[in-house]
């Protein structure tokens, strides 16, 4: 079957793994205050968010295979319709500024726990790549169990809500996300601030592809290689070295989004990049869960390894 066959071996992992008791997300309805569903941390009220972050010229893009046919675009209309509800998919090469070819009726969302990836980064920023064993800890609670304590300190770590808001946006401008502003303030009681961040598929594809790119990315990538079994489904479901991170939770209406962005190892050695996301029929995170990972499935069917570019972070 022509498409993707996920490889044994790391994506540039290194360095060093913290270990410590994981909590685990629970399921809605069941979870702690370490989950991501619906009883995020609440942290403390900050005032309005307002850094300017500087921007990267555009590269141009050299001419590149498509990644999707218009058969596969006609595949996923079909595929949408079948699982009900409404899904997205962006895809495209690893490096900074990629052409991100993008499909389905679903293009954005609140991020939920997808946005504790740029927060570990902002905090190994800080760190310089050497964060202190306590900061370790952290990272690993917060990217394999997606630990929200965990990452509400993480948070905290970075200063005031707008100095932290600020650097993670730092974070997301180094890959050519420089649209997405991370929210600092609490818009909802009972959630995190950042949980509420406001992020376009494809906003969220141009940081996922860029991550392998930014320095001292390998500890939270590995990390992200580690996620707990029982959130292992999407993204999760194509291979032990598939690095991922998922995020769900209940809009307003109590309906759940559930999303994830991750990097995929082909055969050829080369990785593909991936943003998916679901609001499912039945609005509950079960479904959400299983619709992702038919579409991570389906992305398996329909991307040819040898279409994808190599890494070009220059």
């Amino acid at each position: 079957m022509a498409g993707l066959v996920v490889a044994l071996g790391l994506l540039g992992v290194g360095g060093y793994i913290a270990t410590h008791a994981l909590n685990r997300d629970a399921k809605p309805n069941r979870t702690s205050a370490g989950s991501s569903g619906p009883s995020e941390p609440r942290s403390r009220a900050p005032s309005p968010d307002s850094p300017t972050v500087g921007t990267r010229p555009r590269r141009t893009e050299p001419a590149q295979i498509e990644l999707l046919t218009a058969a596969d675009r006609a595949s996923f209309r079909r595929l949408e319709r079948k699982l009900g509800g409404t899904s997205g998919l962006a895809v495209s090469a690893v490096g900074l500024d990629p052409m991100v070819r993008e499909v389905g009726t679903l293009r954005e969302g609140v991020a939920w726990s997808t946005i504790k990836v740029p927060i570990a980064m902002a905090v190994e920023r800080r760190a310089d790549g050497h964060p202190s064993a306590s900061e370790q800890t952290l990272l690993t609670r917060a990217i394999t169990a997606s630990d929200n304590s965990a990452a509400v300190a993480l948070w905290s770590r970075l200063g005031t809500p707008d100095a932290a808001a600020a650097a993670v946006r730092g974070v997301l401008a180094e890959t050519g996300d420089t649209s997405t502003r991370v929210e600092s303030q609490i818009l909802r009681p009972g959630f995190t601030s950042f949980g509420q961040t406001h992020w376009s598929l494809v906003a969220q594809q141009r940081f996922i592809a860029g991550l392998p790119c930014l320095p001292n990315s390998a500890l939270v990538r590995s990390l992200m290689e580690q996620v707990v079994p029982d959130q292992r489904w999407g993204l999760g479901s194509l291979g032990p070295d598939t690095q991922f991170k998922g995020g769900w939770g209940p809009g307003p209406d109590g309906s759940y989004l559930v999303r994830q962005m991750g990097i995929i190892r082909l055969t050829n050695r080369r990785a593909l990049a991936a943003s998916i996301a679901t609001m499912p029929a039945d609005g509950s995170f079960e479904r959400g869960t299983a619709d992702l990972t038919q579409i991570a499935r389906w992305l398996m069917g329909h991307v040819e390894a040898s279409s994808v570019p190599p890494a070009n972070c220059q």
